[in-house]
């Protein structure tokens, strides 16, 4: 599914990330940890074609990185994104946000999506008249559009409560299970980690299993 090799990445002259090695498998739900400046949102933008390593290699779905002509097309297929600001645009409904770059085929099936994350009810209102835990899910259903075969969550609970932190990585473990998507999130709530399948921990930018 995803596998890099002797990742390292530079920042003029700091090291970020340092000789990373990791395979992660299909369906596995897999969280990151580490305190800020550990490295983790640049190892996840790597992993996530956002971001050329300085050095080493990246294989995403059978694909070298390299070889992907176009890289575009292939996140918008293959993958999906969730950040810590929702980043839904205001003057769009709910239902908008989620289609406004899906394809046609997947449009039939948005409806059973926001059901399935219980947000069904507030396709037609306007993000600034949703809660914030109602955003995020808003922003759960919008990666989810496509039907990617991995989705990446870059401390996606960082502006909720524990009420609705909670909720966010329950539906992100039952995506990883039920749907079999692979989920990575970079986190710095361990007690949240402790949902996922494996969790890694960032360092100084190295990478460890945790335990």
């Amino acid at each position: 599914m995803l596998h890099v090799t002797n990742i390292t990445h530079k920042y003029a002259q700091d090291t970020a990330l340092e000789n990373i090695n990791l395979t992660i498998k299909e369906g596995e739900f897999v969280a990151i940890v580490g305190k800020s400046g550990s490295g983790k949102s640049t190892l996840l933008s790597i992993l996530s074609t956002l971001l050329k390593p300085t050095q080493g290699k990246l294989q995403l779905l059978g694909k070298m990185s390299q070889d992907i002509v176009d890289i575009d097309e292939f996140r918008r297929k293959n993958i999906g994104f969730i950040f810590q600001f929702h980043y839904l645009i205001n003057y769009l409904t709910v239902y908008e946000n989620i289609t406004l770059a899906i394809y046609n085929e997947h449009k039939k099936d948005v409806d059973s999506l926001l059901k399935q994350l219980g947000i069904y009810k507030l396709k037609d209102r306007y993000p600034y008249e949703i809660s914030g835990g109602q955003r995020q899910r808003v922003a759960i259903a919008r990666a989810l559009a496509n039907k990617p075969k991995i989705v990446f969550a870059d401390e996606p609970t960082g502006n909720l409560d524990s009420q609705n932190s909670d909720n966010v990585f329950e539906m992100l473990q039952i995506i990883a299970k039920q749907q079999n998507v692979t989920v990575i999130v970079a986190t710095h709530d361990l007690e949240q980690a402790h949902s996922a399948d494996t969790i890694y921990e960032m360092n100084d930018g190295h990478i460890s299993n945790y335990n």
